[in-house]
C-alpha cells in the first residue's frame, strides 16, 4: 500500500513542475527501486533507477534517490553529479522533498537535509525514508541520539527497512552498545542475506564482544566475496591471534603486507605471531622494519624487540663450587662444613670456646621471581585476562603478558 501511495506522490510532485510528467510505468520502476534500495539491495536498485530516467530523463525525484544509491556503491562522481541535479528542484509533498534532501546530505549541506528532512515529516509523519534521511544527516553530524530516535522511527514504520537497520547498527558500534549492532546487522541479513558488507561490520562487532569464533565465520564469508579488501584480511588476522590461530594470522598478514607494503601495523602484528610460533629471527625482522615504518611507535615496537632478545639471552654460567668430598688416606672423605670464625670481641660463645660453636644454618637463596617461556608469550603460571584494544598505553610496563593479548601492538 505505501508503494502504491509513494507512486501516486511521485506522479503529483512531477505533475506540479509542469505538463510532462513521468508515465505510469515509470512511476512504478521508481518505486521498485526505492524499495530495493531499502532492502540494501543497491545494485538490483541502481539498475531500475536508470531505466526509471531512461523513460524521464528530467525527473529530479528519481535523480535524487539515484544520488543516494550511486552514494552507497562508492560511485562519488556519479553520486555529486545526480545530487547537484536533483538539489534545484521546487518540492511540492513529503517525497519531493525526501529526495531534495537526500541529494543535499550527498553534497554535504546538512543544514539543508535537515530542514527538507523536517518538511517532509511534516507533511507525512509516517514517511521512513525522511526519518532515515534525518538520521543519515545525525550521524554524520556525530550527533548519535538524535540518529538513534530518527532511525528508530524508520524502522518502525517499515521493518524491512534493511539500510536503516544498517545505519543504526553502525551508530550503535560507535556508541560502544555491540550487543545491539549485532542485532541489527542480524536484521539486515535476514531481509537480504546477500548483503556481504553487513558481516564485515557484525564481524567487527563480534570480535570486541570476544565471540572469536562467530567474528572469523562473519570475516571468511566477506572475504570469500572480496579476497582484496586488505581491512577484512587485516581484522581476521586479529581474530586469528586472538583465537590462538598464530599461524592463520601469519598468513592474513603476509597478504596484507603483499597488498600494502608499508603498513608498519601489519609487520609488528606479524612479528608477534612469528614469536608465538617460535620464529625469533622472523618476529625480529618484522618488528625492526616496522620501526622503520612506525617511527613515532619506537618505544612500543622497541620493547617488544627486547622482550624476544631478552627471553632468549644465554643465561650466566656458574661460578664453579667447592668439592663437597676431599680425598684421605681412607678414601672420598664428606668435607665438613667451614664454620664462621667468632668476631674478637664476640662474648656471646658458649662454653668450650670457638671450637663447640655450631655451624650456622645455610642461607637459602631468594625465590626467584618466574620467567618468561618466550619473548611474548605466557609466564609459567597462570595468564592473566588478555590485554583488551585500546587499553595497552595504561598497561604497567611491569604488567604480565598473556599469549592472548591483543595483538594490536602499537594501535
Amino acid at each position: 500500500m505505501r508503494i502504491i501511495l509513494l507512486a501516486a506522490s511521485l506522479c503529483a510532485a512531477a505533475g506540479a513542475r509542469g505538463p510532462a510528467q513521468p508515465s505510469r510505468e515509470a512511476q512504478k520502476i521508481l518505486a521498485a527501486a526505492i524499495a530495493r534500495y531499502e532492502k540494501a539491495d543497491f545494485e538490483g536498485a541502481l539498475q531500475r533507477f536508470n531505466k526509471a530516467l531512461s523513460l524521464f530523463d528530467s525527473w529530479k525525484t528519481a535523480l535524487g534517490h539515484r544520488a543516494m544509491c550511486r552514494w552507497n556503491l562508492g560511485d562519488r562522481p556519479g553520486a555529486s553529479a545526480d545530487a547537484l541535479a536533483a538539489a534545484v528542484m521546487r518540492p511540492n509533498n513529503a517525497a519531493s522533498f525526501t529526495a531534495r534532501g537526500l541529494a543535499r546530505f550527498v553534497v554535504k549541506d546538512y543544514a539543508a537535509a535537515d530542514k527538507d528532512f523536517a518538511e517532509a515529516l511534516r507533511l507525512d509523519p509516517e514517511a521512513a525514508e525522511a526519518h532515515f534521511g534525518a538520521g543519515s544527516v545525525a550521524s554524520s553530524k556525530g550527533e548519535l541520539g538524535r540518529a538513534l530516535r530518527n532511525l528508530d522511527r524508520a524502522v518502525r514504520v517499515n521493518n524491512d527497512f534493511a539500510t536503516a537497520f544498517l545505519v543504526r547498527g553502525t551508530v550503535q558500534e560507535r556508541r560502544k552498545d555491540f550487543a545491539a549492532a549485532i542485532r541489527d546487522f542480524d536484521r539486515v541479513l535476514e531481509i537480504n542475506p546477500r548483503f556481504v558488507w553487513a558481516h564485515l561490520y557484525r564481524g567487527k562487532c563480534r570480535r570486541e564482544t570476544k565471540a572469536y569464533r562467530e567474528a572469523l565465520a562473519d570475516f571468511d564469508e566477506f572475504i570469500a566475496e572480496y579476497p582484496d579488501f586488505t581491512e577484512a584480511v587485516y581484522l581476521r588476522s586479529n581474530v586469528r591471534f586472538l583465537a590462538e590461530d598464530f599461524a592463520g594470522a601469519e598468513a592474513d598478514l603476509s597478504t596484507v603486507i603483499s597488498l600494502e607494503p608499508k603498513r608498519g601495523l601489519a609487520y609488528s602484528n606479524r612479528g608477534q605471531a612469528r614469536a608465538q610460533l617460535g620464529d625469533r629471527l622472523g618476529a625480529l625482522a618484522d618488528l625492526k622494519r616496522a620501526l622503520e615504518l612506525l617511527p613515532d611507535k619506537r618505544a612500543k615496537i622497541q620493547a617488544a624487540i627486547d622482550r624476544i632478545e631478552g627471553a632468549n639471552a644465554p643465561t650466566p654460567a656458574a661460578e664453579p663450587s667447592e668439592p663437597a668430598f676431599v680425598s684421605s688416606e681412607k678414601g672420598p672423605v664428606r668435607k665438613r662444613p667451614a664454620r664462621k670464625a667468632p668476631a674478637l670481641d664476640d662474648d656471646t660463645l658458649p662454653e668450650g670456646g670457638a671450637e663447640a660453636a655450631p655451624a650456622p644454618e645455610p642461607q637459602r637463596p631468594p625465590t626467584p621471581a618466574p620467567r618468561r617461556a618466550s619473548g611474548l608469550g605466557r609466564w609459567d603460571e597462570a595468564a592473566p585476562e588478555p590485554v583488551r584494544k585500546g587499553r595497552a598505553a595504561e598497561a604497567d610496563p611491569g604488567e604480565r603478558l598473556s599469549g592472548r593479548e591483543d595483538p594490536l601492538l602499537i594501535e
